[in-house]
């Protein structure tokens, strides 16, 4: 990373702005340049092969990051989620729109931790791998045609790649990354994809010959595959404590204001849905689902800070909030290569 920028801001970058970097990468804040001495000093034993061009940056007064990072990263966050489009069937029934069901806001909780290596390849360049376990739970508030709420719990892994582009500016950093995951969780048929792009503007200070702390604020959207699919045990689906009164309340549906305002089609996936419910038994019948979701808020705000203990140990914290709330601890090791 450049002199100016903290080298554990890693959530990835888009190719304009890596190259906006590239014709920037030389500006710096002036009270963190070295100086000629320190240059020398430097270059007399440097023989390290990444990041390519480090010599020049070295020699133009920038104190490099070692090359390679090695993370350990605790994650958690909660956010809204809105889901619409929803197809369900019970068992080896194919799904089929459910327009008669009506689904509030869910809310995703999701607690993280994944390990992480990352390369400087160019002075203003870092890309980098992650793997990681992930615990998730989500409530799904049903509003018609009958009212209760479903929380589903989930483990799963997930993987993913990802860039980060610096550029100084002026006595501050503009960090710009982007990364693409797919996650693995137990009740989905396929892996969800899933993109963050972040921005980030802020100060690095030296504290010292070997320490320094960097803050900033920013920005991060987040987007996921929209169409999922999988499957649930109805015990799992429909909470215990719900499930004598929603038979209840299914008892006499075909009366109901909401099954005579079906049409044909909408009345035979009802009767279906309902059928396999009432007369299935809670331990062995599955529901199958089809639908639509995406971030009710994709942006964010973020804060955050962190400090350099050494040119190896590095610690980093970051809070989230306003539409997303999140929180991150990073432990970072850097060695040379």
């Amino acid at each position: 990373m450049v002199a100016v920028l903290p080298r554990k801001c890693r959530v990835g970058a888009s190719a304009l702005l890596l190259a906006a970097a590239a014709s920037g990468a030389n500006a710096q804040n002036p009270d963190l340049a070295l100086s000629q001495a320190e240059r020398d000093s430097i270059l007399a034993t440097y023989h390290q092969v990444f990041p390519i061009w480090g010599r020049k940056a070295i020699e133009r007064g920038f104190l490099l990051p070692l090359p390679v990072g090695l993370n350990i990263n605790g994650f958690a966050m909660e956010q809204g989620v809105a889901l619409s489009q929803l197809g369900l069937s019970t068992n080896d029934n194919p799904t089929a729109p459910t327009e008669f069901i009506v689904l509030g806001e869910a809310t995703s909780r999701v607690a993280s931790i994944n390990f992480r290596g990352d390369l400087w390849i160019l002075p203003f360049l870092n890309v980098y791998g992650m793997y990681g376990t992930a615990a998730a739970s989500t409530t799904v508030p049903v509003t018609e045609p009958v009212e209760f709420t479903s929380d589903v719990d989930q483990t799963g892994t997930y993987w993913g790649v990802g860039l980060t582009g610096t550029i100084g500016i002026k006595h501050n950093w503009l960090a710009v990354d982007v990364n693409w995951t797919w996650t693995d969780l137990e009740k989905l048929d396929v892996p969800v994809r899933g993109r963050v792009l972040g921005f980030r503007y802020g100060r690095t200070i030296k504290l010292n010959a070997k320490s320094r702390a960097n803050w900033w604020i920013g920005t991060t959207n987040q987007k996921f595959a929209t169409e999922t699919e999988g499957a649930i045990a109805l015990s799992e689906a429909i909470p215990p404590n719900v499930a004598d009164s929603l038979q209840n309340a299914l008892a006499d549906y075909q009366n109901q204001p909401w099954y005579q305002a079906l049409g044909p089609v909408g009345k035979r996936a009802a009767d279906s849905l309902v059928a396999g419910i009432v007369a299935g038994d809670p331990g062995s019948t599955t529901i199958n689902y089809h639908l639509d979701k995406a971030p009710a808020d994709p942006w964010n705000m973020i804060i955050g800070g962190s400090y350099e203990l050494t040119r190896n140990w590095h610690f980093r914290g970051e809070v989230g909030f306003i539409g997303r709330v999140q929180g991150l601890l990073v432990l970072n090791y850097r060695l040379a290569l």
